[in-house]
Order: structure tokens, then C-alpha cells, then sequence
């Protein structure tokens, strides 16, 4: 009966992991704009146009047309594949297809500002909408069992503000930057877990669990950049500050009761009930100091575009911090905290534009995106420790004074992943809880780029 149980256990972590949505500790997953795209964002030096205001504020005032206006249609189709390391169970999968997230710009540039160039935007950083459910029935080890997991999961974070950029012009572009962003992020899981089981005795098992973590949080980040324009050198520096919290709420919530069930295989079942909610609990997001630079050369009709950012690594810490709880059989002293910790990374990346003739380039680039996630920290916040690699490839065509970009971007991982199931505490008498379970894990992630440049 105990192995059965630990069989369960592994199909709850299982549907813990579809977490991998929410993209929060990988930096590159998201680019902005069809061009920058199709080089992989690898356009820290390199970028001239509106899309400066994310990648380097410094670029927005030397961009060769301040007042470009690009329409882009992004689609993203991404699929998980998770496979239990315990051959008895069957693995999961899990595919979407959507729009890749939004970036919308405004030019509010004036006459009476000068030099000066100023521009609002708005950009979707992070985002996941999910909701996975698998069913079982079946007989284990000559008991039958029954089982329901669902997990649905939405988070999102949003990018907001103002970009200033001054150029200094002379023989060569000099230019300074920096946008104020406000940051406003939503974020919900909720695991739920409903196992029955019947032995050869025909006594009846029971196991319920429910862990939900729902908040939202506000706050506020600086981007500023520098940018160099030469003859065929371009090349940029660019910092991000940790966010500071403005405002944020949330709740906490868990409901685990368990009746006939043996979970210690001594041929007893332990009835427990640990169930506790928590409202009006102040959340707070931390994120990391990044430092970014890029550089561009131009050969005759070839172009490479280098970058390269380092993001700093953030000690753990709580998002939400519950009071403490007793559970109701036990007399266990918990807490439900939602948890992160991010270790450091640097991503870097090569782009490159070929030149066919006056109205055809191609493109090609190669990027890594690797996770921040520290594993040495107990954290559930979030289990993506897999690493991403993008490639992608395209062209655009030019007609008149229409260009036409089109092109693929696929990221692909792979990694091994051994996560808790509901961690409410280290309390070693609940180590039921505090199971761990390994898996397989692969994933892709495939862009179909189309835009539209008057």
C-alpha cells in the first residue's frame, strides 16, 4: 500500500511542474518586435527602432527613424513533456498555441522637446494561462485506485513607463537613455488532489489535498543604457535595478485530510487533517540587478550582432509569509509560505543579417536563455531549472516603402527535475509532505513571425 501511495505522490508532483509556463527565472524567453526576433534580441548595440525603450533606452535617440511603426503578428505554439523516472507511470504532455506576448509603443516625441526623444511603451514580460487534468483508475499492487489532479495555473507581469534618450551628436552617435517602468504582476496555482483506493479487504482509502497561492504585487525598476554609433561599429551598455515594491496583497491556502489511508506502511491508516487559509497577506517580488552590453559590425553586405547580459543572483526569500498554523490532528506547528530564490546567469547571444540584394535580407541567430532558479534553496515558487536554447531564422523583403518580415524561432530544453510535493514546512514529522520525486522533462517552444514595416 506504501508504494502505491509514493506512485501517487509522484502523478502530484507531476502536475506541480507544468509551472514551466510561467517563464518568471528565464530573462530571454521573451523578444520584442519582428526584427529583433529574428536576431534573438541580441540587439543591445545594435537596435534602431522604438524597441529601444526595452533593450536599450540609450539607442532610442539614434534610431534612423524616431517615428517607425512596426505591426507584428507572433504566434507561439509550446509544448512539455514529462516523463517519471518510475517506469509504473505514465508520463504527461501538455501543448498551446497563442499569440506571443505584446509590446506596444509610442512615440511622444515634439518639436518643442528638441533633441530630446521620449517614448511610452508597454510590454508583457511574463506570462502563463494553464490548466492540466489527468485521470486514473486502475488496480496497483492488488489495490484499486482512483485519482483526480488538476492543476491550473495564471500569473502574468506587465511592463509600463516612459523612456527618455538624449543624443550627443557629433563626428559620431552618442546617446543616453533611461525608462521608468512600473512593474504589475498577477500570479495564482492552485494543486488540487482527490485519491481513493480499495485493497483486498475492500476498506476504503481516502486522500484530499488543496495548495493555492494567489497575489498581486506592484512596483518599480529603472532600465538606462548608452549607446555608440560609429562608421560600421555600433555598440551599447545597459543596466536594470532590482525592483522596489510599491504595493501588493495575497493569500494562502491548503487542505490536506487523509482517512483509511497507510501512508507509513506499517498496515494502520493515518487519518490527519491539516487546513488552514489566510487572506490580506502582504506580498513582496524581488528581482535582480542586470548588466547588459552589445555590439554590431557591419561587412560590406554581412552584419553580426553580439550581447550579452548578466543578471545577479537574489537570496531567498518569501513572496508571501503566512502566520503560523497547527494542524488540526498532529499537533504539527506550520507555515504555507510561498517562496523564491534566484541564483546569477548570463545569457548572451550572436545574430546575424546577410544582405542579398536591395530588397531581400535574411537573418539568423543563436541565443541562450538559462534559468536563475536556485535548486539548493527549498522554494516552490516556481521548479523551472531547465535551461533554453533559441535558434531562429527568417528574411524580409522590401517593396517600395513596405517591408515584409517573416521567419521561426524555436527554443528547445531538457533536464531532469526532482521537486517537493506540498512543502509547508521542514518540520520532519510531516515528511510526507516533504517528498520528492524525479522526472524527466523536455520542452519546446516554436514562434511563427510575421510583421508588417511602413
Amino acid at each position: 500500500m506504501k508504494h502505491s501511495i509514493q506512485i501517487i505522490f509522484i502523478i502530484i508532483v507531476l502536475s506541480n511542474t507544468i509551472k514551466i509556463y510561467a517563464q518568471d527565472v528565464h530573462y530571454w524567453a521573451q523578444t520584442y518586435g519582428t526584427e529583433s526576433t529574428l536576431l534573438g534580441g541580441a540587439v543591445i548595440g545594435s537596435v534602431n527602432d522604438l524597441g529601444a525603450t526595452f533593450y536599450n533606452p540609450g539607442k532610442l535617440s539614434l534610431t534612423d527613424d524616431p517615428n517607425f511603426l512596426f505591426s507584428a503578428r507572433i504566434f507561439e505554439y509550446a509544448s512539455l513533456t514529462l516523463k517519471p523516472k518510475d517506469a509504473t507511470i505514465n508520463g504527461i504532455s501538455e501543448s498551446y498555441l497563442r499569440p506571443s506576448p505584446a509590446f506596444i509603443v509610442y512615440n511622444l516625441s515634439a518639436d518643442w522637446l528638441g533633441e530630446h526623444k521620449v517614448a511610452f511603451s508597454l510590454l508583457t514580460r511574463h506570462t502563463f494561462d494553464v490548466r492540466l487534468k489527468t485521470r486514473f483508475i486502475g488496480n496497483v499492487e492488488s489495490t484499486d485506485i482512483s485519482n483526480e489532479i488538476i492543476y491550473e495555473g495564471n500569473a502574468e507581469q506587465y511592463w509600463g513607463g516612459i523612456t527618455w534618450s538624449y543624443p550627443f551628436k557629433g563626428k559620431y552617435g552618442f546617446g543616453i537613455g533611461i525608462t521608468n517602468y512600473f512593474a504589475i504582476r498577477n500570479y495564482r496555482s492552485r494543486n488540487s488532489v482527490n485519491i481513493q483506493s480499495t485493497d483486498t479487504s475492500t476498506s476504503v482509502g481516502i486522500l484530499s489535498a488543496v495548495s493555492e497561492y494567489d497575489y498581486y504585487n506592484v512596483g518599480i525598476l529603472w532600465k538606462a543604457g548608452i549607446g555608440y554609433t560609429f562608421e560600421k561599429i555600433k555598440f551599447g551598455l545597459t543596466v536594470t535595478t532590482p525592483t522596489l515594491n510599491l504595493l501588493g496583497s495575497g493569500e494562502v491556502d491548503v487542505n490536506i485530510n487523509s482517512s483509511g489511508m497507510d501512508l507509513d506502511g506499517d498496515l494502520q491508516p493515518d487519518e490527519f487533517l491539516v487546513s488552514n487559509y489566510q487572506t490580506d497577506i502582504s506580498s513582496k517580488y524581488k528581482s535582480s540587478l542586470a548588466l547588459g552590453f552589445g555590439i554590431y559590425y557591419k561587412f560590406s553586405s554581412f552584419k553580426i550582432h553580439l550581447a550579452g547580459e548578466y543578471f545577479g543572483g537574489v537570496d531567498k526569500f518569501n513572496v508571501l509569509t503566512s502566520n503560523s498554523f497547527q494542524s488540526q490532528t498532529g499537533g504539527l506547528t506550520l507555515k504555507n509560505n510561498l517562496t523564491h530564490a534566484l541564483k546569477p546567469v548570463f545569457n548572451y547571444g550572436v545574430g546575424l543579417e546577410y544582405l542579398i540584394n536591395e530588397k531581400v535580407t535574411t537573418y539568423a541567430a543563436f541565443t541562450t536563455d538559462h534559468s536563475a532558479l536556485d535548486t539548493d534553496e527549498n522554494s516552490n515558487h516556481s521548479y523551472l531549472k531547465w535551461d533554453y536554447y533559441h535558434i531562429s531564422a527568417g528574411a524580409a523583403v522590401s517593396v517600395k516603402k513596405i517591408e515584409l518580415t517573416f521567419g521561426l524561432s524555436l527554443a528547445i530544453a531538457g533536464d531532469d527535475i526532482s521537486v517537493p510535493i506540498l512543502p509547508l514546512s521542514e518540520n520532519e514529522e510531516a515528511d510526507f509532505v516533504l517528498q520528492k520525486q524525479g522526472a524527466e522533462v523536455s520542452s519546446y517552444r516554436l514562434k511563427f513571425i510575421l510583421g508588417l514595416t511602413f
